[in-house]
């Protein structure tokens, strides 16, 4: 029996990298209930930051990349190879139902080009591109090559759309310039994670603790965590960094040796507990490009979170009755130190009592759609 789905992603288990745990779960999820199997075809890559280590499930294929260094110029030509390896190779599998996710980033790109109407396909947002690439400015959105590339991957749209919030659904229909039936499925629903008793070298019982565990590149504001080092008390707060990206040395670097801050490699999940409220930053050239999954598994933990963006956004639009909000203007420092100013373990205890809820919100989105691909299948 042929399998029923096919998956098109660059990261697959056993990489961490939380975009390949997402597909990984949910080819587990098919294979377990419904006896469903699927095909991955993924980039031969091991990613060691941003998720879990887990056996593969499935039949994966993988592909070899062209490039695996950090020049702009050459990820980017990278990138667009190895969407049309990729996207070529999944047509093998066009009587099955193809998902395409986002990751490499011209994967849409080139979904829309080679997939005809005959193909039944779905596309998976987690970072969208090509825009992600005008948020960086590595290219203007005037370039009439970037406003062509736009044009076509939104030219021919999929059979449905699995978004990661009801915004960037919103969003991702408005450059489609039609309704599309949309599934949601947040990034960084932990599942199968227990809640660790052992207690962390760094957690101090008598203080509050705010942490950023995670990716800090160029849609996450470093100035953030800089204003909130600057105006937390020691006394009362202490803030654990556990940083990989382009700009976490900038971050790790200004934090060194400041009172109350704890450099640290990693924070395991089964931890994230004993972090009461979870930074969370995107700036607003990123809104529905992108959708931090650490603000996911933060509150999916129990935790709070201290955001700062834009309203809009779908962290915010989401987890709005467990967070605090800071606005990215030129009023931000002044607002984290109101936001100190303010802070108390009973506001935090109040936000933490909303997380059972949006935690169970959550998983059901995640469940929901499990289904309803299932049944579209059947």
């Amino acid at each position: 029996m042929k399998p029923k789905i096919t998956f098109i992603t660059r990261h697959y288990a056993p990489s961490a990298n939380i975009n390949g745990e997402s597909v990984r779960d949910m080819v587990k999820y098919l294979s377990d209930k419904f006896q469903i199997e699927s095909n991955v075809i993924c980039i031969n890559k091991v990613d060691d930051h941003g998720g879990a280590n887990r056996e593969p499930v499935g039949k994966v294929i993988r592909i070899k990349p062209i490039y695996s260094g950090q020049k702009k110029i050459l990820r980017f030509f990278a990138f667009l190879y190895d969407g049309f390896v990729l996207t070529r190779k999944a047509l093998k599998y066009k009587d099955t139902l193809i998902v395409c996710t986002t990751s490499p980033p011209m994967l849409p790109f080139w979904a829309s080009l080679l997939f005809n109407k005959r193909i039944q396909w779905a596309l998976w947002s987690f970072d969208l591109f090509p825009e992600g690439f005008n948020a960086t400015n590595f290219i203007s959105a005037k370039n009439p090559f970037y406003k062509w590339v736009v044009k076509q991957t939104y030219k021919n749209n999929p059979t449905f759309l699995i978004a990661l919030g009801v915004q960037q659904a919103k969003y991702l229909e408005a450059q489609y310039q039609q309704k599309i039936s949309t599934l949601l499925l947040p990034c960084g629903v932990l599942f199968f994670q227990n809640r660790s008793d052992k207690i962390p070298d760094w957690w101090e019982k008598d203080k509050l603790t705010l942490g950023y565990c995670g990716n800090l590149n160029d849609a996450h504001n470093p100035e953030f965590l800089k204003a909130i080092i600057d105006a937390m008390d020691p006394n009362k707060h202490q803030v654990v960094l556990a940083l990989y990206g382009n700009k976490a040395e900038e971050v790790n670097s200004y934090a060194k040796d400041k009172p109350g801050v704890v450099l640290v490699k990693r924070v395991p999940r089964e931890q994230l507990h004993f972090i009461d409220i979870h930074i969370v930053t995107l700036r607003k050239e990123w809104v529905h490009i992108a959708v931090p999954s650490k603000a996911v598994s933060a509150i999916f933990m129990g935790g709070t979170i201290l955001f700062c963006g834009d309203k809009s956004s779908d962290n915010w639009y989401m987890f709005k009755e467990a967070g605090w909000f800071v606005d990215e203007n030129e009023q931000m420092y002044q607002n984290v130190k109101q936001f100190f100013a303010n802070l108390t373990l009973n506001s935090v205890q109040q936000r933490k009592a909303k997380t059972a809820e949006l935690a169970k919100k959550l998983q059901n989105y995640v469940l929901d759609t499990y289904e309803d691909i299932a049944k579209r299948l059947q």
